[in-house]
């Protein structure tokens, strides 16, 4: 009967730290997946902010992308970052993992045209007043 705890413990704590463990590696993976996520939303505005100006400014949102997550992800490294631009839209890929884990996230930012919007607007307000006045 004495030596039952001792038995008894020596199958419970293992579990115990296995679980344990098992929680550390859950939160790792979930806060470097945030990280992974935040940042290439981040770099997905600042390219679409880019493209919308036209005075030619030219932003390396690879390298902006490593500078924000640099120092940063506990668990995971960094594998790939690509970063696609079309005429709507700027669209950053990027993929981390260790061994057998593996995170993969995309991100998508519009290209704002409000100028266009805010011209339209007026021309059809003119249009509208010109048409008011004649009647």
């Amino acid at each position: 009967m004495k030596a039952s705890i001792t038995v008894e413990m020596a199958y419970v704590l293992p579990i115990a730290i296995l679980m344990f463990l098992l929680i550390i590696y859950s939160v790792f993976y979930y806060h470097d997946k945030n990280i992974l996520i935040g940042a290439a939303g981040e770099t997905a505005v600042l390219g679409a902010q880019t493209a919308r100006q036209e005075d030619g400014n030219k932003t390396d949102l690879q390298n902006f992308y490593r500078e924000r997550v640099k120092g940063k992800l506990i668990f995971l490294r960094l594998t790939r970052i690509e970063v696609n631009k079309s005429k709507k839209d700027i669209e950053v890929a990027v993929q981390a993992g260790k061994k057998r884990m593996r995170v993969s996230t995309i991100q998508k930012a519009v290209i704002p045209k409000p100028e266009k919007a805010i011209r339209k607007k007026r021309r059809l307000e003119s249009l509208m007043e010109q048409e008011n006045g004649r009647e």
